[in-house]
């Protein structure tokens, strides 16, 4: 569990927060149809460095890149290779980490590519509404279940398909730590939330049943798809919890980036 232990601390998991944002800002403007996961991952790798940070997906548990790049049915854990190559009229889920000074954070965003059909709009759309309803509901003495409930009714009212083996987890000194944050639950169940504790929320949701495929990672070592084919969305914010609420630390204002 991530406890912000002191002030220093606190201010070097904002810095990391700032370079990791900052990093996605600047993702976000070169990503279009045609570029290379590669080349992404590389400008994720050089940026984060040049910013006296590390990437924290890098080599975790053997992975190979900075950047998990899925792309349409791929849910997460996809791999930011030469050969996939960004199409058109997709949608492409980037997730991210970063360590500075030996604190982490964690962001995922899925970005529309080109033009997809209302489906698929209200699809990303209402998977980023999912990760808000679920930050809404933290605070200090609230349980993960409470998170969960939030997350999944949302999906509920828009029939939309809810990844339930993967999700949320404490992060801060390490990648991932506990508790595990189902994107379901039962309000008033679960683990406790405590003031300083830092948590990364993530919502996976799909057009489908929900249901996610960890066959298909033989092919690559990594990639987790849809097990029906459909296409997925996946929002992550790292959030702090406070006595009176949270605070979303992965949202930077953009005059606070860092510029190229």
């Amino acid at each position: 569990m991530a406890i912000i232990q002191n002030q220093e601390d606190m201010k070097n998991l904002r810095e990391s927060c700032r370079i990791l944002m900052s990093c996605y800002y600047h993702l976000g403007k070169i990503l279009k149809p045609g570029i290379t996961a590669k080349e992404l991952d590389d400008f994720a790798i050089n940026f984060i460095r040049n910013n006296n940070g590390e990437p924290s997906f890098l080599g975790y548990q053997g992975f190979g890149y900075a950047l998990c790049t899925s792309i349409n049915n791929q849910v997460v854990h996809g791999i930011s290779n030469q050969e996939k190559i960004i199409p058109n009229n997709s949608l492409v889920s980037l997730d991210l980490g970063v360590i500075y000074k030996g604190m982490f954070s964690d962001s995922a965003k899925t970005f529309i590519i080109g033009e997809v059909d209302k489906d698929e709009k209200k699809l990303v759309e209402k998977t980023e509404k999912a990760l808000m309803e679920g930050i809404k509901v933290i605070k200090a003495g609230k349980k993960v279940g409470d998170i969960g409930a939030a997350i999944d009714e949302v999906a509920q009212k828009n029939k939309l398909g809810n990844v339930l083996e993967l999700g949320g987890h404490g992060v801060g000194y390490a990648v991932h730590e506990k508790p595990f944050i189902m994107n379901a639950g039962r309000k008033g169940n679960g683990a406790t939330l405590f003031e300083n504790q830092v948590i990364a929320i993530e919502p996976m949701f799909t057009l489908g049943t929900g249901g996610v495929d960890f066959d298909n990672t033989k092919e690559d070592g990594w990639t987790v798809t849809t097990s029906d084919g459909s296409m997925s969305a996946h929002f992550e914010h790292t959030v702090l919890v406070t006595k009176k609420g949270y605070e979303i630390l992965t949202v930077v204002e953009e005059k606070d980036l860092i510029k190229l």
